[in-house]
């Protein structure tokens, strides 16, 4: 079952909630189930995601909570839905492009700055699935791209599906008896561009859209074979933590969010008497037969993961997915942890994580993926979790 959502992020706990709920009423295994997060800046908070980005007021407070669990009711609902409604199908696998992301990260005399870097690294690709039923009916299309959902900036105040919205709202217009699903890929470090209005918004939407959709007239991939599917969990390492000293001279800095985020600590320090060096990064495989393989990687990741992660799979068709089962933080890459910036240093603030990752994090991750691939084929049943 792929769920994805058109919210910024969520949290570890409320996707576990969901999970052992779904497993109780429908049987499927954690492993057989991938949330992704189509990262709209324009949608509603969920659980505790990016606890120290908000000042929100007691009674907003409770619209949250409220809000996170009637959405933890209709997800459930929805999956014990389609699992009652599920039919044998034909499914084809497809590439094309759009052209809208670019890289975000400019390099200036002050470091490094968010902005528009046409030399940047970028992943202009869109993998997606077509789904048909026997009778030749389009049923769904799964497709995705690596790029921000930051068309609407900051001072946006309503909700919106930023382009990924628009885009499945167009795919599903122009199919009536289909569900369109955006996966969100390695956009950590890509922003659409041009960006700033609503129109935009729709603009680069249609262009995914109907890059899709024309797409859909090419040669198309069958992807036949067993589904198998993984789901296990590594250890990444933070830098070196801050003192307790350090901690409480940030108290007395400028910035409110800084000193936020040096409150929550001190009060963690107080309440445990230690902060976690490190965090339990999930990582979810799926293979569909011998010549598709979906990376599902947690967090905010940037595209190195996907560049690098396709040329050391060389004979696969090879899908890499950020945004899913948990979005706590950016999962910079080596080069970026040593450029430095806002997706390696100053994220972390807000996501409430108590420092930089450690640089060892690229290659921690895609060591277990290598790991869990290999073991995956021989997996009973085709599929395994730890």
């Amino acid at each position: 079952v792929l769920v994805t959502m058109d919210v910024l992020g969520f949290p570890a706990e409320f996707i576990e909630r969901v999970a052992n709920r779904m497993s109780e009423s429908t049987g499927l295994n954690r492993s057989q189930v991938l949330f992704n997060a189509s990262h709209t800046h324009a949608g509603p908070v969920i659980g505790s995601n990016l606890r120290i980005a908000y000042e929100m007021t007691e009674a907003q407070s409770k619209d949250v909570a409220d809000y996170t669990s009637r959405l933890e009711d209709k997800l459930v609902r929805l999956v014990q839905d389609a699992m009652q409604e599920r039919q044998p199908v034909r499914v084809n696998y497809g590439e094309t492009e759009a052209s809208f992301a670019v890289n975000r990260r400019v390099q200036t005399s002050e470091g490094v700055v968010i902005g528009a870097n046409r030399s940047g690294p970028v992943d202009h690709r869109v993998p997606f699935l077509v789904v048909d039923s026997e009778a030749g009916q389009l049923v769904a299309l799964v497709f995705g791209y690596s790029c921000h959902c930051t068309t609407l900036r900051g001072d946006n105040y309503f909700f919106h599906g930023d382009y990924a919205g628009v885009a499945q709202a167009w795919l599903e217009e122009r199919y009536s008896d289909s569900v369109a699903l955006f996966v969100t890929g390695t956009a950590g470090d890509a922003n659409p561009y041009p960006r700033g209005v609503i129109q935009l918004a729709e603009e680069h939407g249609a262009e995914l859209a109907k890059a899709v959709d024309q797409a859909l007239t090419g040669p198309l991939e069958p992807v036949t074979g067993r589904l198998m599917t993984a789901l296990d969990t590594v250890r990444v390492r933070f830098q070196q933590l801050p003192t307790r000293s350090e901690w409480e001279s940030r108290l007395k800095e400028s910035d409110p969010y800084r000193r936020k985020h040096a409150e929550f600590f001190l009060s963690l320090l107080e309440e445990q008497g230690s902060i976690p060096q490190e965090y339990p990064y999930p990582i979810q495989l799926w293979g569909f037969g011998e010549n598709l393989l979906l990376v599902g990687l947690a967090g905010e990741v940037v595209v190195d993961y996907g560049i690098r992660l396709r040329r050391e799979f060389p004979r696969q068709k090879l899908w890499v997915a950020g945004y899913s089962n948990d979005v706590f933080a950016y999962i910079p890459s080596a080069r970026i942890l040593e450029e430095g910036g806002y997706e390696a240093v100053d994220s972390m603030i807000y996501y409430g994580q108590p420092g930089p990752f450690d640089p060892s994090v690229e290659e921690i991750d895609v060591e277990k993926v290598h790991r869990m691939h290999k073991r995956l084929a021989s997996a009973p049943g085709g599929n395994y979790e730890q």
